[in-house]
């Protein structure tokens, strides 16, 4: 009878032992931006004295199963890595031991968006768990192009960011302006090109209305005003020009009697001379 406790006793203890071993994320969303590594935070319960025997920790992606890292064997293994993770990640080594399973990962990407998956295998028990992981890049300064036509004006801004961000131009009295949008990429650099632009149909003496860029991922908002003042040819302008014109052509008028005038006095003369 004595016996039969005690083994249901040391049952008892060893499944709620295993059942206390829990892997977590202490960030279920996180962020990359653009620039800056990422770290996808994981943590286990550690075994006395922070010892790394037996403890195997694998980060892999929750899609396709390819491998960012493992570790086992008191080291890095990284035979079974993905080419698309080489040299760009790394563990913090002397955190193990204590239960720290994180990830940094370098030189990100908008193909590194995606479920990540954290395991870990100690002699403590073995658990799983997900984060996931969002890439970001602030929208560059935006550059004004302005094209001026006989009957319309055309304004076309241009960024580069990520991601798709929400455009919008308002006019003067606060109405939304039908605009055109091209979105293109990402290329190489991690970024959308960004092509928006509003045409106006008979202006009228000026222009005066607003461009507003939102990246939500972030929390960038770019504004910029935009104010023209579009004046019509001024006529005095081409008075002007014609009052100096009219002296110019008297001038050259008078100088052409007085040299026909000269040369009428010379004939006369070799005619008296010859005679």
């Amino acid at each position: 009878m004595f016996l039969l406790v005690t083994v249901c006793f040391v049952l008892r203890f060893t499944g709620s032992s295993l059942a206390a071993f829990e892997v977590s994320v202490p960030q279920r969303r996180v962020l990359a931006v653009r620039g800056r590594p990422v770290v996808l935070g994981c943590s286990y319960a550690p075994s006395l004295g922070n010892s790394l025997d037996g403890l195997v920790v694998t980060w892999q992606t929750a899609e396709d199963n390819l491998v960012l890292h493992s570790f086992y064997y008191g080291q890095d293994q990284l035979d079974q890595q993905s080419a698309r993770y080489r040299n760009r990640t790394s563990m913090f080594r002397p955190l193990l031991g204590a239960g720290n399973a994180s990830l940094r990962l370098d030189r990100v990407g908008p193909q590194d968006s995606g479920r990540y998956l954290c395991s870990v295998d100690s002699l403590q028990g073995n658990g799983k768990a997900e984060v996931q992981l969002e890439y970001a890049a602030f929208y560059t300064e935006p550059k004004l192009n302005i094209q001026v036509h006989p009957s319309n004006i055309s304004l076309q801004y241009q960024s580069e960011g990520y991601p798709a961000p929400q455009v919008q131009w308002i006019d003067s009295v606060g109405r939304n302006l039908t605009a055109r949008e091209e979105l293109s990429g990402p290329g190489e650099d991690g970024l959308l090109s960004l092509r928006t632009s509003v045409t106006l149909k008979d202006p009228g003496p000026g222009v005066n209305l607003s461009f507003t860029l939102r990246n939500a991922a972030l929390g960038q908002v770019l504004e910029r005003p935009v104010c023209l003042s579009l004046a019509p040819c001024d006529p005095v302008h081409w008075t002007d020009r014609t009052r100096v014109t009219v002296p110019v052509i008297c001038v050259l008028c008078l100088l052409c009697l007085v040299m026909a005038a000269i040369q009428c006095v010379q004939r006369k003369r070799i005619g008296r001379q010859r005679g």
